[in-house]
């Protein structure tokens, strides 16, 4: 065996297992304490965090500390600040942005301090007293020269807790959000050309005669009479006998039963009525008697017999006649019922689907000369009524369900079969009207169908929100409705939860995660603080103010408001078949994901261009065009135009930066380039009219009659507005500076008979910045009464995050948008700010145009994007050669602040700044 022949090591290596085993329930115990002592310290801070309450302020001038608690007590803010209650802070106020003034008041101040009696003067003599002492130099102290001992040789102290490693996983989560892409359609019912309507009317007898003599007689609506016996005179002839009539009825519907009396009663001589073998009546003249009374009798006894009809079955009744000679008998019992519980069919049915709308156009004036709406079948008297020869009911109008027509077609309701014919025109075909753009008429295309229908958009899958009647004429048809479709997507809005231990392994006990839980406070809110983010960055740069003198272009602060929109509306002309919609948004034109670009590229810029030194003259520049209270006249005008062209450039492939085109002077004659090829292209592909309503040279036209560009526009250029050019005029803001680029790429889409107007609101829904607020009829028909020219209505701004503020802040703040006839489209005041409770507002939708445009990161791309070369380096917007400039790369923020600190010798200055320190003395 090996030790065997190795008894030396086989003791020493039975000695050090001795001690382990003796030493190791000894560590263990240690390690328990450290970690229950660990534990116990953790409990008691995050009591103590617990527990703790801010101070609250009471509002009368002093604070409660410790509210609800045992140790509750109140101070002043004159014990905290003895002097507060002195000064004005109005002339601190005036102070912003005068940095003379601001150092006057400040020798001014520290004058005032120097002798004043005030709590405020004790402390400030006392500082500057204590820094006028000498003091004494610590430099070759025991305690300070340790320090400089352990900071000259700290490798093995850093050896000794660096044994530490921190880990952190990353787990991806998101969330669904829909993006609503809101479409409208209009909705028109559709109208045949002939049409029949049938009434089938049904009504069930009351009563049927069954056996004997008698016989039923209508005598009016709702009205019966029942004969018992024959009607005539002297019929019989006797000496003195009893003649008998009897007679059967069978009650089929007694519910519909008003009354019955027995109203008549004519004999000669005497005579008897009988009900079901019951003595009901007896005559005038009594049975009793001599049987010859030489007279006819009429008895009128109305007598109450509803209770004979209160039932189904056969009603007998009798009468018995005693007659002298010549003579007749006999009675009459009128019987009173409601006639509509015997009509068990009353309906009016159109041989198509769509027939009542022929009718109602018919009725409303819509269809054209000719047209026919008539009852081929009327079997009523003049009064209304006729007799039904089944049940032998009279029927009249007031029992029948009205004809399906208006009350001016004329048709009663007694009318069995109506016919209808016409040709009616729901889209005012042949109208014509006249805008800026020149006048129009409507002719219908040769498809027949409009671009958009409500049905294709179902097919798509597109979600139905909600329909607007815009056209109810007397019928009460909706003639045209317009419907509101969501056809949006569903985005996922990726979100990352990251969780981080760290563990220690080094010599040194509960360094790390061993003998505590650390609970780490993160916020899981990361793409909601990008939200709040691009909000406050995009407020700074969307402030409007009213002019408090407009003479001296001064602007009124107590007016500013952020997200301030301005109204639109496009127009469709005619119906369902129209060629002029302006309202639609063509495919293909440039997209959101790069105005999202642009969006955050110019904040990019904006944050950079505002740290730079306030005499900078790009910072002025900058300034001028950012700030509404400074921005005035000509200033503000030509610094538009760089501004449109200029930060365009920030999202191109092949142009410089704006900084370098600044600095090298050559922003006119790029924009100038720009604009040229620009106009070139619409000449030569729309010709003369439309290269001059958007372009002009020297104030002249641009363009000849054969779309070339004349040679003024050759040599000098060209420009978007001025002379009869009316497009340039309105590109004012980063919006219209993007929505003009998107407009030279729809002109070919939408016809030529809608407004610039209407191209830059088409441009803009694509972009996601307007709010629509319904549709109206502008325009009606003269003939029809129908609306010719509808208008939807918006309120649009200039982004779509300012868009999604405005929807969330101003219910809030009790304000809305308006109505589509009169939008209010302002922003949201600054002073009103304050009022909003910023945890109610939901920027998903944001988030969600963010990640479907791939601005947010995902747990995939994190690395990629949020690193610090794509952040601060050859990745950011501000790299020149992002946009070709023949410049050095552009370098992180690490490497900058290394190149900087590299000739630095840190240990020299910190040696030169203690002895700095302690070297001061009086002055």
């Amino acid at each position: 065996m090996f030790f065997d022949g190795h008894s030396g090591l086989t003791r020493s290596l039975a000695l050090v297992l001795s001690v382990t085993m003796a030493w190791t329930p000894f560590a263990v115990v240690w390690a328990d304490a450290l970690q229950t002592a660990g534990r116990q310290g953790q409990q008691t801070g995050q009591q103590l965090v617990g527990g703790f309450q801010f101070p609250a302020d009471t509002g009368s001038g002093s604070m409660t500390l410790n509210p609800g608690t045992a140790q509750e007590s109140t101070v002043t803010i004159g014990t905290l600040f003895p002097d507060a209650g002195s000064g004005n802070s109005a002339d601190i106020s005036r102070l912003y942005g005068n940095d003379t003034g601001t150092v006057a008041a400040g020798l001014d101040a520290q004058t005032t301090l120097n002798t004043e009696s005030s709590a405020t003067g004790n402390a400030y003599r006392t500082l500057i007293n204590n820094a006028h002492h000498s003091h004494p130099d610590l430099q070759h102290d025991a305690l300070w020269k340790t320090g400089d001992q352990v900071l000259a040789n700290f490798t093995p102290w850093a050896q000794s807790f660096s044994d530490c490693t921190t880990t952190t996983t990353q787990t991806e989560t998101g969330h669904t959000v829909q993006v609503p892409d809101y479409q409208l359609c209009l909705r028109q019912p559709d109208v045949p050309q002939n049409c029949t309507a049938t009434h089938t009317v049904k009504v069930e007898p009351l009563l049927r005669y069954v056996s004997g003599t008698g016989g039923l007689s209508s005598c009016g609506p709702g009205c019966l009479d029942l004969y018992v016996g024959k009607v005539g005179d002297n019929y019989w002839s006797a000496d003195c006998a009893v003649f008998t009539w009897e007679v059967a009825y069978q009650m089929l519907h007694p519910e519909a039963i008003v009354s019955a009396t027995l109203e008549d009663v004519e004999f000669d001589d005497h005579a008897q009525v009988y009900y079901g073998g019951q003595l009901i009546y007896t005559g005038s003249t009594g049975w009793e008697g001599s049987c010859e009374l030489k007279n006819s009798w009429v008895d009128h006894p109305n007598q109450d017999v509803t209770s004979a009809f209160n039932s189904t079955g056969n009603k007998i009744f009798k009468q018995d006649t005693k007659v002298g000679g010549n003579g007749e008998g006999y009675s009459r019992i009128r019987v009173r019922y409601d006639v509509s519980k015997l009509i068990s069919q009353n309906q009016w049915s159109w041989s198509g689907p769509n027939c009542q709308n022929l009718a109602n156009a018919i009725t409303d004036g819509i269809c054209q000369a000719g047209s026919q709406l008539s009852c081929s079948n009327d079997p009523a008297n003049a009064a209304g009524c006729y007799v039904d020869t089944v049940s032998q009911v009279m029927v009249c109008a007031n029992n029948l369900a009205p004809a399906p027509v208006a009350g001016s077609a004329g048709i009663r309701n007694t009318c069995m079969a109506i016919t209808a014919a016409g040709q009616c025109d729901l889209n005012s075909t042949g109208q014509c009207w006249t805008d800026s753009a020149g006048t129009h008429c409507l002719t219908a295309p040769t498809t027949g169908m409009p671009t958009t229908t409500c049905r294709a958009l179902e097919s798509q899958g597109c979600a139905f929100i909600k329909s607007q009647c815009l056209d109810t004429l007397a019928s009460g048809t909706c003639w045209d409705s317009v419907d509101t479709y969501d056809c949006g997507q569903p985005v996922t809005i990726p979100g990352i939860q990251s969780h981080t231990q760290q563990q220690c392994s080094g010599p040194i006990r509960c360094m790390g995660e061993d003998c505590i839980t650390v609970r780490r406070t993160q916020s899981q809110e990361f793409t909601k603080a990008v939200a709040l983010l691009n909000s406050a960055q995009q407020m700074a740069m969307d402030l409007s103010c009213e002019d408090a003198n407009a003479e001296l272009h001064q602007k009124d602060p107590n007016s500013c408001q952020v997200f301030k929109g301005k109204d639109a509306n496009c127009k469709i002309v005619g119906g369902l078949v129209t060629l002029v919609d302006c309202c639609q948004t063509p495919s293909g034109s440039m997209g959101l994901g790069q105005y999202i670009d642009l969006l955050l590229a110019t904040s990019q810029l904006d944050n950079t261009v505002m740290r730079m030194d306030a005499t900078s003259a790009v910072r002025g520049a900058w300034e001028t065009l950012r700030l509404p209270f400074t921005a005035a006249g000509d200033a503000w005008n030509s610094v538009q135009a760089n501004f449109a062209s200029g930060v365009n450039n920030l999202v191109g492939s092949d142009l410089m930066s704006v900084t370098d085109v600044a600095e090298q002077g050559l922003l006119d004659s790029l924009k100038g380039e720009l604009l040229k090829s620009v106009a070139e292209w619409i000449g030569s592909t729309f010709g003369e009219a439309a290269g001059n309503a958007l372009f002009s040279a020297g104030g002249e036209a641009a363009f000849d009659s054969l779309g070339n560009l004349t040679p003024a526009a050759e040599s000098g250029g060209v420009q978007l507005g001025g002379g009869a050019a009316f497009a340039g005029q309105m590109l004012s803001t980063l919006m219209m500076a993007y929505t003009i680029v998107m407009i030279v790429v729809m002109i070919i889409q939408i016809v030529w008979s809608c407004e610039v107007p209407e191209y830059e609101l088409a441009a803009k829904k694509q972009l996601k910045v307007c709010k629509a607020l319904g549709v109206y009829c502008d325009t009606k028909d003269p003939l029809t009464g129908l609306c010719l020219i509808r208008k939807e209505s918006y309120c649009c701004y200039n982004s779509p995050l300012a868009r999604i503020l405005n929807e969330q802040i101003k219910p809030q703040l009790g304000m809305d948008f308006g109505s589509p006839q009169n939008p209010v489209c302002s922003g949201v005041k600054v002073k009103d700010l304050d009022k909003v409770d910023w945890s109610q507002v939901n920027l998903d939708e944001w988030l969600a145009i963010l990640a479907q445009t791939h601005h947010l990161p995902t747990a995939s791309n994190a690395a990629s994007m949020l690193n610090l070369d794509q952040l601060t380096g050859s990745g950011s917007r501000l790299n020149p050669q992002k946009y070709g400039a023949a410049t050095g790369n552009r370098q992180d923020t690490l490497s900058r602040s290394q190149g900087r600190m590299g000739d630095l010798d840190v240990p020299t200055v910190k040696r030169q700044s203690e002895l700095e320190g302690w070297g001061m003395g009086p002055q």
